[in-house]
């Protein structure tokens, strides 16, 4: 039996349109997940981060802010308060605005600027890489977030951000901000894997 030629070519077209889709549809398919071993090393590049003072000095020890790369308390003595917001008369937004300061030695800003409060203040400082690791990960000691939400906080949030725009005369975090968010969805979706202690 001879096919007709217009059905041969349509029946040609079907087959090498089915072909591309399947190999398309295989290739998404098959890239790899980050593994264990990928997200334990994303983890370690982004806790050299978490250490830095644009962030240790808001998560260290003490019911107060730190300031400076060499982590000195705060001046005025400034104290962390019971929603991470300062006490009376010493609230962050009294000098902290939503924005930097134009000038050197003027205070830093951001939107919503705080500490973590004082029922959980998520101290990092003398932390192993692994505790701080498994805090991360521990709604009871994280700000009750889910994975999802430390993700999202940890690569959106403006004052986390501000770490990479501190403003005149401080030092920025050391990795550019894209790739620390690319570090930190290579960990949760490797699933959140910790170093060995």
């Amino acid at each position: 039996m001879k096919l007709n030629p217009a059905i041969t070519a349509i029946l040609f077209c079907v087959a090498l349109f089915s072909s591309v889709f399947l190999a398309v549809r295989t290739s998404a398919k098959s890239k790899p997940a980050p593994d264990r071993a990928d997200s334990t090393a994303a983890f370690e590049s982004i806790v050299a981060i978490l250490r830095h003072p644009r962030c240790i000095n808001c998560h260290s020890t003490g019911d107060f802010p730190r300031q400076g790369n060499d982590g000195h308390p705060h001046g005025m003595n400034v104290r962390r308060g019971p929603d991470g917001k300062g006490v009376t008369g010493e609230k962050c937004v009294a000098c902290h605005q939503d924005h930097n300061l134009s000038e050197e030695h003027l205070p830093p800003g951001a939107p919503n600027w705080h500490l973590p409060p004082a029922d959980m203040p998520m101290i990092w400082q003398d932390l192993s890489d692994r505790e701080i690791c498994e805090q991360l990960k521990d709604p009871n000691r994280n700000g009750h977030r889910t994975l999802a939400q430390i993700e999202e906080h940890m690569t959106t949030d403006k004052l986390v951000a501000w770490g990479w725009d501190p403003g005149v005369g401080r030092e920025p975090v050391p990795m550019p901000k894209d790739e620390f968010a690319s570090k930190v969805k290579t960990w949760i979706s490797g699933g959140a894997a910790c170093p060995a202690q």
